[in-house]
């Protein structure tokens, strides 16, 4: 057994669980701004530790643990066989990740037929959750994490803002499309500082998450409602701000102000092709800048304000090709502690023609392109990037420490619906109104047999509700793992058989 990733799950015994608090793990050691780890960032790289590292004690421990027990299969495991016999196995509950001979398959394949649990090949595959005892609930485990999220009380308090909803760009595939597009008043602001320090205290840690429409267009009111909180707290409140912006008004002196007002520790920022098929996309009303060579210099002046870039990558089958352009200009980051690439597909807009989107039937291919390219260009150094993370918790919009406040001052859970007073969750006047749209969001339980039943679970928690919402065969609410299984343990069986992908 070669281990690839280990068992990353907390222990969930009833003495060592701190009621109100999130889940700690190996992986959760990042500040609270950072919510939980996107894949390749403050996550630790594989162990490849061999199966006879695991000591005596260890051992022992773990004979006592099973005493008693039968061992079943886990629900969540996965696992893909290769020509040479090796197969891959995980677990997506426990993030678990190895490389198996045919033997040792044999073994865990059989393991019904096994009496004795005394070999230490039979023991490594239940601390890894691949073998369970047949008497514990993994269902309630996942249960215990996604309302330990949603209501937790230890964790940063998450305000998302919309300084205004009007954008300085026109994309095409913007969900906003169709949205009303106006700035959030002063007097709107004025209602959202006072409704923010009536909800905070001075021992609370706040992410504001400035959002739109396009933020910075809207930079004034984002300067109003953090000077005046933080007079209200005199200096003492813990905050920090996270932008998500297309980039076009970043300037030297804002990011001066981003750093010192907002205390801004991250930018989203986004890239839709090189160049000309960027600027094209973006279609900005001031065209007298090459928007995105300026957005590329402005890259490297945030990391070196120490302010952490994520930069996205909106694919489809029209811009893939110009990967090669794109990593290249970027590659001067590559280095950066600061800086990771985010490469996901364009979500498709109603009535826009398929054939120019990567649908689910497309992502083996497509991801087996990118990951090799980020590869080869020296972004990903190592597996870490590319193996499945468990769900930590759950989306934003389903947890109890996070609202959203648009430009009118309305109080909503979820990004997709910000202007309809159908979604309404209360307003800045009067508060959060525990209504029938708040209580869904909050409403964490799986719903659905066929989720429960499904091996993926862990990865999506019951999928998007957003999606299910919207009922969109072309938009799945489940883990893209799922379509893209065969071209991640193949990249997996690359790194285990030859060190490196490609």
């Amino acid at each position: 057994m070669k281990i690839v990733r280990g068992n990353t799950l907390p222990d969930y015994s009833l003495l060592s669980m701190k009621i109100g608090s999130v889940e700690i793990d190996g992986y959760q050691h990042h500040e609270k701004w950072q919510y939980k780890p996107i894949m390749g960032v403050n996550v630790e790289d594989v162990t490849g530790d061999e199966i006879m590292s695991l000591s005596e004690h260890e051992y022992n421990a773990a004979l006592l643990r099973i005493a008693s027990s039968r061992l079943v299969h886990s629900l969540f495991n996965l696992e893909k066989t290769f020509d040479d016999g090796t197969t891959i196995l995980i677990n997506t509950m426990t993030e678990a990740v190895v490389a198996i001979t045919p033997d040792e398959y044999d073994i865990y394949k059989n393991i019904n037929d096994i009496s004795s649990y005394e070999d230490k090949l039979i023991v490594q595959f239940f601390l890894l959750g691949f073998l369970t005892k047949d008497d514990d609930s993994e269902l309630f485990k996942l249960d215990v994490i996604r309302n330990r999220s949603a209501f937790a009380s230890s964790d940063a308090i998450n305000i998302t803002i919309y300084p205004t909803q009007e954008c300085n760009a026109r994309c095409f595939y913007c969900f906003e499309n169709g949205e009303k597009r106006q700035p959030m008043s002063k007097d709107t602001a004025s209602d959202v500082v006072k409704y923010i320090v009536s909800n905070v205290t001075e021992e609370d840690e706040v992410v504001f998450r400035w959002f739109g429409g396009e933020p910075l267009v809207g930079s004034d009111i984002i300067d109003f409602i953090t000077e005046h909180v933080n007079e209200h707290f005199k200096g003492k409140l813990k905050f920090s701000s996270i932008v998500t912006t297309n980039g076009f008004n970043i300037s030297d002196e804002l990011i001066v102000r981003a750093k010192e007002k907002w205390h801004a520790k991250k930018f989203h920022v986004t890239i839709d092709g090189y160049q000309q098929e960027h600027n094209k996309r973006k279609n900005y009303y001031d065209k007298s800048v090459d928007a995105y060579q300026k957005l590329v210099v402005d890259i490297g002046k945030l990391i070196d304000a120490g302010i952490f870039v994520v930069c996205r990558f909106n694919l489809d089958k029209k811009n893939i090709n110009q990967l090669d352009d794109m990593l290249k200009d970027l590659e001067q980051f590559k280095g950066s502690d600061l800086f990771y690439i985010h490469t996901t597909t364009l979500r498709r807009p109603p009535s826009a023609p398929l054939e120019d989107y990567i649908l689910a039937q497309d992502y083996d291919w497509a991801y087996d392109l990118i990951w090799r390219k980020m590869y080869s260009y020296g972004f990903y150094d190592g597996i870490k990037h590319i193996l499945p993370l468990r769900l930590r918790g759950n989306c934003l919009a389903c947890v109890m420490n996070e609202i959203l406040i648009n430009s009118e001052g309305k109080l909503f859970k979820c990004l997709q619906h910000t202007t309809e007073d159908s979604h309404k969750v209360g307003d800045c006047k009067t508060g959060v109104v525990f209504n029938q749209n708040y209580l869904d969001w909050l409403d964490v339980s799986i719903k659905r047999e066929k989720c429960k039943k499904c091996a993926y679970l862990p990865m999506c928690s019951g999928g998007c509700k957003e999606y299910w919402y919207e009922n969109r065969p072309e938009i799945s609410p489940c883990a893209r793992e799922k379509t893209y299984f065969n071209t991640l343990t193949r990249l997996i069986y690359e790194w285990v058989k030859y060190g490196k992908i490609g």
